[in-house]
């Protein structure tokens, strides 16, 4: 989403028609390739990978890279975010176990799937299947994937369905033959029995499969080619009967824009429950983020229906796509930054979070009076890439079309993110989500949460609950996922999740987990809000107001209704009125509460107590309200300018917080620069009670001197009557851009040489040299000599000629070359002129060079890639008659074989000249401090035939000049 998003309002098109308007027939129709019967799974051996024990050993299941990775910038701050976790309690997790490991796999990210049906759970992971029964024993397996489906090949992306029309299973993953899938369906309703299998061929690669139940067929999406996506329709009725050619139609998405990045999936309906419309088409969506591109003006989601007709291909359709906007939000890229968008502890590694595509899978139930379809997605909540869930419930019905009834962010306020969701919605009208959530401070855990039907729309507002802390992290690649999958029991109530996490360090396991939002109890009542009072000028009288749900299956009324303040029985009072199962009602108590003294924060408990009362940790609710001053403003923040590089002179930008419980306007702010003279300006906004304001001052402040500062803001509220959060407070600093490269498999710079400086390093990433002084003449041309562990390695170098901490492109000295190109990891040495201009300032100054490996070095500052960045000093002065006459000079290292080389310096100067040999380490090997002139050269004969082999670098320069020159020799 852009920051400029507009909300339109009276002007969007109206595309309640659209359905149909130019329907377009399928753009491709395939047979599938029937392999056979399989025998039944249960008959298969326990697959038990060899040498797969270690991380090194693990096979790393690939996405179609086809489409070149892209960065697109995180652009949307999001507002309407749920921040504050629900707070209903529901029934504990049922069961909860561990599905697969990565032992038992050996491939990786897992990309886990699981469907239950009536007694069993069947949960897939790359290259295995696995049956538990509903306790969570293990009945079968597991067994390979492709032993069982007969097509010796585990390529991946497996997928599990349970069909509950037809009381059937589905298991499939990639194909053994080119761009194929492979579809196995249950002879019966054992899922440890027999399957048919079919190969379909697609005409690119079917990357990213995701599937749905669906009356007519099996709808699903695949990301074709890394390049667009497609949709399709498998036979159902033919594959159930086990047909010896059941057709996939294929149909292009008209109108659709594909996310910039690889996986590109839109999401197909997959049906819940048995009570569906056997006239009604199949439905595919897909969300479009206008930060994508401009073909995409506003955040929406786009709808396709599509009609298949099995008799007659050619009468096949799908539709132009429906679209309904949405709030904004930031979809993200599949890699985020290019490393990963998940933190994680203890570990600079990132992980692939898969933004811009539909979650999976995307259920649909019909009610008496609608259809329900419910779809997640990624969204990023702020610039950080801070992952959050968009959530969106659609809505339908006979007469009209598919509208948003609400949509929500799940993004709690804590510094985790939560990410890669999958939602169910039970037969009461309930929602359940699954998800991953992680940070820097959290390992990659499993979560839920959940709200009731009728609860505040786009909240969830069931307490989140912990499936699983993850114990470890990944370090060795940004894979994760790639996707979890929440199916639902035929019993309607019970939900399935499954997802992965990291057993270890390196080491993945997946989870499964079952649990129900409501318990079925006949009687089950719960206060679930206190809806007044709220947070402001409080008195001594205040009138409380709570929401009460009915959880339970048969109607309640005159209930004991508990209230208390700060812990203390205040009154119980009987609710008289009657709720009806699954709906609520509100109460207001005849007590009131002394809420008076301020600034106070009091809690409000209010608790219910019917008689026979069958699940009780849900009966109360808490609240706490803060009883307001009237005049409190005050700075809590400092948002601009941050620590950073090259600041120069910045906007002093603020926020003020109105504590109090009356609003403010035109007041006096200040900011003061290291104790400094403050600068006062007014604020002429109103800030309500409650609300945090922005406001940038008018006069910059300088930073341009390199250190730290002190930067103090205050409020100035007349009468203000609570001084002590009047002021906040913030040290910054201006810093040299320090970019920290990766340099562990070798790349980046194991020596930097020239004139003083003979620098051997190990890996940094990023290193400060700056004590160490090259003595250069303005207008020279100077040997500089580097060694580097890796091949492929772009060198620039830049001198900070005008010291403004800015590596600008006039300032470059090396321009950009490649050391050792094609080679992998080795030692390569390579020595390169760097030339000062004829008018570089005297002085001091800065000489960065920076290295990466495969790619031109694009900037001086930018973090991304393998390669390494140090920085020395120049100390820029004039150069004597004799440094110009060895920098003119001519240095010539002719072999002679039996490591022996000639050594000559061609040169018009007369005085002492040394001669150095170095081995790559940097270490002096050998020293003639006088080499004798003949004529008009300098020479001497090197003898080698004792060193070890290997590279070894020559200086040969004047006694008394700054000014050498460098070779290079090798020693066999």
């Amino acid at each position: 989403m852009k920051k400029n998003y507009l909300l339109f309002t009276l002007s969007l098109l109206c595309f309640a028609a659209v359905f149909g308007q130019d329907k377009l027939p399928p753009t491709e129709v395939i047979t599938g390739t029937f392999i056979g019967k399989t025998q039944p799974l249960r008959d298969f051996p326990t697959f038990k990978p060899s040498a797969l024990n270690g991380e090194s050993t693990e096979v790393m299941v690939p996405n179609d890279s086809r489409t070149a990775m892209e960065y697109v910038e995180t652009t949307t701050v999001i507002n309407n975010l749920q921040t504050e976790k629900g707070k209903i309690i529901t029934q504990p997790i049922e069961e909860n176990f561990v599905g697969a490991s990565n032992s038992e796999s050996g491939f990786f990210p897992p990309d886990p799937t699981g469907a239950v049906g009536p007694d069993h759970y069947v949960h897939s992971v790359n290259s295995i299947v696995k049956i538990f029964d509903k306790a969570g024993n293990l009945e079968v397996g597991p067994v390979s994937l492709s032993a069982f489906l007969g097509i010796n090949s585990n390529a991946g992306d497996p997928i599990v369905l349970y069909d509950q029309l037809a009381d059937r299973w589905v298991v499939s993953e990639f194909g053994s033959l080119n761009n194929s899938l492979a579809i196995g369906v249950s002879e019966t309703n054992d899922p440890a029995g027999a399957y048919n299998v079919y190969q379909y061929v697609f005409s690119g690669f079917p990357d990213y499969p995701k599937y749905g139940v669906w009356h007519d067929g099996y709808y699903g999406t695949v990301n074709l080619n890394g390049q667009t996506t497609q949709a399709f329709v498998m036979d159902r009725a033919e594959m159930l009967a086990g047909a010896a050619d059941p057709q996939i139609q294929i149909f292009n998405l008209p109108q659709i824009v594909v996310n910039p990045n690889q996986v590109k999936s839109p999401g197909a309906v997959s049906l819940l429950g048995t009570s569906v419309d056997t006239s009604a088409p199949g439905y595919i969506t897909y969300l479009q983020d206008d930060g994508w591109t401009s073909q995409i003006t506003f955040d929406h989601l786009k709808i396709w229906e599509i009609d298949v007709d099995w008799d007659n291909p050619n009468n096949s359709t799908v539709s132009q796509p429906l679209e309904l906007p949405t709030d904004p939000f930031d979809a993200g890229e599949l890699f985020g930054n290019g490393n990963g968008a998940i933190r994680q502890p203890g570990t600079s590694q990132r992980l692939a979070g898969h933004g811009g595509i539909i979650s999976f899978p995307t259920y649909y139930r019909s009610f008496a009076d609608h259809n329900s379809w419910l779809i997640t997605f990624n969204t990023f909540i702020d610039a950080n890439e801070t992952g959050g869930i968009r959530w969106i419930e659609l809505r339908n019905d006979d007469v009209s079309d598919w509208s948003i009834f609400q949509e929500g962010t799940y993004s709690i306020a804590d510094d985790n993110s939560r990410l890669m969701s999958s939602a169910s919605m039970d037969a009461a009208g309930n929602i359940a989500m699954g998800y991953t959530t992680a940070s820097e401070n959290l390992a990659v855990s499993l979560r839920y949460t959940g709200r009731f039907d009728g609860d505040p729309l786009g909240e969830m507002t069931v307490a989140e609950t912990v499936i699983i802390d993850g114990p470890g992290v990944r370090t060795n690649s940004n894979r994760y996922g790639d996707y979890s999958h929440m199916s639902i029991d035929p019993n309607n109530f019970t939900f399935w999740f499954t997802s992965d996490y990291f057993s270890s360090n390196n080491f993945w396991a997946t989870q499964v987990a079952s649990f129900s939002l409501s318990g079925g109890f006949a009687a089950d009542i719960g206060a679930i809000s206190i809806d007044e009072p709220n947070d402001g000028v409080l008195t001594a009288n205040e009138a409380v107001e709570v929401t009460i749900r009915n959880f339970g299956t048969t109607a309640q009324s005159g209930f004991p209704v508990e209230l208390y303040l700060d812990g203390n029985l205040e009154a119980t009072e009987i609710f008289s009125g009657t709720i009806n199962a699954g709906e609520t009602g509100t109460y207001s108590f005849n007590q009131t509460l002394d809420l008076s003294n301020t600034p106070e924060t009091y809690t409000i408990e209010v608790v219910t107590d019917l008689s026979g009362d069958e699940f009780e940790p849900n009966n109360s609710v808490s609240k706490e309200v803060n009883s307001l001053l009237a005049l409190d403003v005050g700075a809590v923040a400092i948002t601009s300018p941050e620590t950073g590089t090259g600041l120069g002179m910045q906007t002093v930008s603020i926020e003020i917080e109105n504590f109090g419980g009356n609003p403010q306007s035109n007041f006096d702010v200040q900011y003061s620069l290291d104790g400094g003279t403050p600068v006062v300006e007014t604020f002429a906004g109103t800030v309500n009670p409650g609300e945090i304001v922005s406001y940038d001052f008018t006069q910059q402040a300088n930073f341009t001197e390199l250190k730290e500062y002190e930067i103090t803001a205050s409020t100035a509220l007349s009468g203000d009557l609570e001084p002590a959060n009047d002021s906040f407070t913030i040290t910054i600093e201006n810093l040299i851009c320090q970019p920290n490269l990766n340099c562990e498999l070798g790349d980046g710079l194991q020596l930097v040489s020239i004139a003083e400086i003979n620098n051997v390093s190990e890996c940094e990433g990023y290193a400060d040299f700056r004590n160490q002084i090259a003595n250069l003449g303005a207008g020279s041309t100077n040997d500089i000599t580097f060694t580097t562990g890796f091949g492929r390695q772009n060198v620039k170098v830049w001198v900070d000629l005008n010291d403004d901490f800015s590596f600008t492109a006039d300032e470059v000295v090396v321009p950009n070359f490649v050391i050792a190109p094609g080679e992998g990891a080795g030692s390569y040495t390579e020595t390169v002129d760097l030339i000062l201009p004829s008018n570089a300032p005297l002085g001091e100054h800065i000489m960065r060079v920076k290295t990466r490996r495969g790619t031109p070095v694009p900037d001086a500052c930018g973090d991304i890639g393998f390669g390494e960045v140090e920085d020395y000093t120049v100390n820029i002065g004039e150069l004597g008659v004799n440094d110009y006459e060895i920098s003119n000079s001519d240095f010539v290292v002719t072999t002679l074989g039996n490591n022996k080389f000639d050594v000559s310096l061609k040169t018009s100067f007369d005085g002492g000249v040394f001669l150095g040999v170095y081995n790559t380490l940097g270490q002096e090997v050998a020293f003639n401090k006088a080499v004798s002139k003949e004529g008009d050269a300098y020479k001497v004969t090197l003898d080698m035939s004792n060193m070890s082999s290997g590279v070894y670098l020559l200086k040969m320069g004047g006694q008394t000049t700054t000014s050498y020159k460098t070779g290079r020799i090798i020693v066999e």
